[in-house]
């Protein structure tokens, strides 16, 4: 305690200092304002008969003294000085020098001093040049001392209107690291030219030198309609010296309008991702749910929360929200309690396993539309747990595709992957055989809805990916963990996947598979890399990549379609049809039913997955001890 009471002491002297080492700078500028307007005013010959009108020297000294202390001009903190110390400096000398002036027209011409107006206004323009340029001089040194003297050294992407205001931003705050030493910029005009007196250089010719000679650390990026082929090549740039990026969040995200440090954040992988923005044709998706109860399953998974949000802007009646999970649907309600409590979005805790529950669901709200999101998804834990994959990915997709039949739901949009492509797994196995359950029921005779199935790789960012395990691991600094070096998945962002899930429901009519384009697959061990350096570490110096095997079911890339499936496109350029085989609901249905009750009735995993095989006869199992079954023999269950 007393260390804390003698550390606040001596902040408060030395605040106490600073006022009086201002005040007094103040009274000698002021002292030599006056001196030097009566020399000008005479012309440089001062005689002792000039001395007789001292008096003038002490009044408007006084008065200077007064204003001073008055207007609080000596109250001032260096790094903040800004417009509104020079409004208080310009107040503070005229209304000293106003008041001196009309004093002096009350007094008797005999005791006024020859030339006495021209000494009050050069008095005063010298004044406010002196007392004014005293607080530049503090600023520019304050600056300098900083720049030179603390913080991580930073540059700054972007010399113009943006790029300007983060570094004001900075200069005006210092509660953060960043010490900026350079402007980059694209745009020869700026080039060799000093913003706020930092040097602007051409990133094309000068940034390896000046980032060796300043040591630059961070650069931040301001420019923000940075064409996106532009804003990866320069990251990668910065990436390849090692260097941490950061960016500012959209203009209309800032606080109050303004910008705030700590709304700089790391760029992520997302930003690495070359896509132009996903045109999507509003009306119809508009036109499709407005006034639409809609259900969505897995409400509070990556996947299934995001839906939830992009249909509550077009307008529905009602969005329902089913999930089993307690905490994430505690989450979703909290995070849409307006919604919620205006009636929009009804939030459900419950299984697509429990029929009765989904069926007093659909008997009392009529969805019109179904999302069918919820479902196991980690490849490892259902490849030792296969009847859960059966029983949630199978029978709860039987469970709602029936009830949605029953209750002549319109559209029902499913949420597939691209694991069910030659599927090596029991997770991809059993969403596949979920894809043909409610395709077959889309053609049986007397059904009304419509059933829409939409296929896509891994969503950056999801539950349990691998951008939150590798992020986690470089934050807590433990070595990434990386299957294979080789592997690779195609990758979309969640607000991609969901705006694409939306549009192929809105155009479906009824027995789709549609395959979202999802761009280049992407080498894991490429991603590993490029996120520790934009934590600002060293691959392998600052954090290890540790190989440790494929796990059981995994892939080395992963496909969108099998060799027997082509495409045709739709009207967006992102989404195409999938020609699938069409299944028979009638020769389907009693072989799914039967696997739905070896699921249940606690069969062994090697004969569920046997069975599931069958179903599915391009299912190989890799890496696995379900592979012995490809090869006709008996298979141990895993531990």
């Amino acid at each position: 305690m007393a260390s804390v009471y003698d550390s606040m002491k001596s902040m408060q002297w030395a605040g106490y200092a600073t006022k009086l080492l201002i005040f007094g700078l103040d009274v000698l500028a002021s002292v030599f304002s006056i001196f030097a307007a009566i020399l000008l005013s005479y012309e440089l010959h001062i005689t002792s008969a000039h001395l007789f009108y001292s008096w003038t020297i002490a009044a408007l000294l006084g008065l200077r003294i007064l204003s001073f202390i008055g207007f609080g001009t000596y109250s001032i903190i260096i790094r903040y000085i800004g417009e509104k110390d020079y409004k208080t400096v310009f107040l503070a000398v005229t209304s000293a020098s106003v008041i001196f002036y009309l004093i002096h027209g009350f007094l008797p011409s005999g005791i006024i001093p020859a030339k006495l107006l021209p000494v009050i206004l050069i008095d005063y323009i010298l004044c406010l040049c002196a007392v004014g340029g005293l607080r530049i001089l503090l600023r520019l040194a304050y600056d300098h001392f900083k720049r030179n003297n603390d913080g991580i050294p930073t540059a700054i992407f972007g010399a113009g209107e943006l790029g300007a205001m983060i570094q004001r931003v900075l200069r005006h705050n210092s509660s953060h690291p960043y010490r900026i030493m350079a402007f980059f910029d694209d745009n020869p005009r700026v080039h060799r030219k000093l913003l706020n007196g930092i040097r602007v250089f051409n990133p094309e010719r000068s940034f390896d030198e000046v980032v060796r000679k300043q040591n630059i650390q961070n650069v931040i990026i301001g420019i923000g309609d940075l064409a996106p082929e532009r804003k990866i090549a320069f990251i990668n740039t910065c990436l390849a010296h090692n260097i941490k990026v950061l960016k500012i969040p959209p203009t209309e995200l800032w606080l109050n309008g303004t910008l705030n440090v700590g709304q700089l954040k790391n760029i992520n992988f997302e930003d690495l991702l070359n896509r132009p923005p996903i045109q999507l044709d509003q009306e119809s998706v508009k036109n499709s749910i407005k006034g639409r109860v809609v259900l969505v399953t897995g409400c509070a998974g990556s996947i299934g929360s995001e839906i939830v949000r992009q249909l509550l802007r077009y307008q529905p009646s009602k969005v329902i929200g089913l999930d089993q999970a307690e905490t994430p649907l505690a989450e979703i309600t909290l995070h849409l309690k307006e919604q919620v409590e205006q009636g929009l979005f009804l939030p459900i805790i419950g299984d697509v396993r429990d029929r009765d529950k989904i069926q007093r669901i659909f008997k009392e709200y009529r969805p019109v539309y179904v999302f069918h999101a919820a479902a196991y998804k980690h490849v490892p834990i259902m490849e030792i747990f296969p009847e859960e994959a059966i029983k949630v990915n199978v029978e709860g997709t039987q469970n709602m595709a029936d009830l949605a039949v029953q209750y002549n739901v319109e559209k029902f949009v499913m949420i597939s992957t691209d694991k069910v492509v030659n599927p090596s797994n029991v997770m991809g196995a059993s969403k596949r055989i979920a894809e043909i359950y409610a395709q077959s029921l889309n053609f049986h005779a007397n059904n009304y809805t419509q059933f829409i199935t939409t296929r896509f790789g891994n969503v950056l960012g999801s539950n349990g990916s691998v951008i939150p395990i590798f992020r986690a691991q470089i934050e807590n600094r433990e070595p990434i963990t990386l299957t294979h070096p080789d592997v690779s998945r195609y990758f979309m962002t969640i607000p991609e996947a969901c705006q694409l899930v939306l549009e192929a429901g809105a155009m479906g009519k009824g027995g789709e598979i549609f395959v979202f384009d999802m761009g280049e697959p992407v080498r894991i061990l490429d991603l590993a890399r490029k996120m520790i350096q934009m934590a600002g570490l060293v691959p392998e110096k600052d954090i290890e990549i540790r190989i440790t095997g494929l796990r059981p079911g995994e892939k080395l890339t992963e496909e969108l379609l099998d060799d027997n499936e082509n495409t045709i496109p739709t009207h967006h350029p992102k989404i195409k049809k999938a020609m699938v085989r069409v299944y028979s609901y009638l020769q389907v249905k009693p072989d799914i039913d039967l696997l739905v009750h070896s699921a249940n009735a606690g069969s062994q995993g090697a004969e569920i997955v046997q069975q599931m095989k069958t179903l599915v006869p391009e299912f190989a199992s890799q890496n696995s001890v379900y592979s012995a079954l490809d090869k006709g023999m008996p298979a141990n269950d895993p531990a």
